[in-house]
């Protein structure tokens, strides 16, 4: 199998729940305008909820996945009521939501401490079955992840492209009081989203927990990677948080193969999207100039 194959199936694998925690970041992103930090903690939770239904009940995998998301998605739910909504209504500024952010953040992960505590868990699971995939082996678990990516994706653009509650979900984007005028219950619509999210990032949690274990800092060893895919990606949509997103899972798993550690991949990988916010912030002055 040659290098660029290789490439090509880990990285589509591997990186699978990377795609899927940066569609969840990006959603709240483009619609509140907020580096949520404690994103980081949903998909950590994610994790947590598969692992405890899986060992507590005997719960298989597979089963353990519709748990853990919609737990996830409730627990995002609860942050937006009793967290970010009341700042938001007390008109906090945006750097001190992302300072109430990082404090969530820190509250749920020694939460998750306090309870599971400070050693790493694992998954009770068989090991998976091994699937052959032109001429490379990839785990029942990792093509479980890839088929989940491409239904969210696929689902999510559509939605937000071709259904009314896309067209609400973008108006309430772009001004929330044109979008209330217009008859759009913003509350409904936001809730929603934060569920989706959490969705999102709970099942992208319960595949990485799976594939090597489960820690309190999961989702904070991910957090630069999403962020940078939705930073890079999000000036095109959700379409182009997504290609970006397996572009650079794809880069990744190249740069694994390429280097002996995968501390330098991931270095090269962050210049690399440096450089291209660099390149398209002088763009956007050039034709804002122009």
């Amino acid at each position: 199998m040659d290098f660029l194959a290789r490439a090509l199936l880990i990285g589509l694998t591997d990186h699978a729940p990377l795609v899927l925690a940066a569609i969840g970041f990006a959603l709240l992103y483009r619609l509140t305008g907020l580096i949520n930090v404690a994103y980081a903690e949903t998909i950590t939770l994610g994790a947590y909820f598969g692992m405890w239904a899986n060992t507590s009940f005997g719960l298989n995998f597979y089963t353990v996945l519709i748990p853990a998301a919609v737990m996830a998605g409730l627990v995002s739910v609860a942050t937006y009521l009793f967290v970010f909504r009341p700042a938001r209504r007390r008109y906090v500024g945006v750097l001190e939501l992302i300072i109430i952010s990082f404090g969530l953040s820190i509250f749920l992960r020694h939460g998750l401490q306090f309870v599971f505590g400070y050693p790493e868990r694992f998954f009770n699971v068989p090991p998976p079955e091994t699937i052959f995939v032109a001429g490379g082996g990839v785990t029942s678990f990792r093509l479980v992840a890839l088929l989940s990516v491409a239904a969210l994706s696929l689902a999510l653009y559509w939605i937000i492209q071709r259904t009314r509650l896309g067209l609400q979900i973008r108006a309430l984007a772009s001004d929330e009081d044109l979008a209330r005028v217009s008859g759009i219950r913003p509350l409904a619509v936001t809730v929603l989203i934060w569920f989706i999210a959490g969705v999102a990032g709970g099942l992208a949690g319960a595949f990485y927990g799976v594939g090597a274990s489960v820690s309190p800092l999961l989702g904070w060893r991910q957090f630069l990677a999403i962020f940078l895919v939705v930073l890079v990606g999000g000036a095109w949509g959700i379409g182009g948080v997504i290609a970006v997103g397996v572009a650079t899972g794809i880069a990744l798993a190249a740069m694994a193969l390429q280097f002996d550690q995968a501390l330098y991949g991931q270095l090269v990988l962050i210049v690399a999207f440096i450089a291209i916010l660099k390149w398209r912030g002088r763009r956007l002055t050039e034709q804002a100039k122009v």
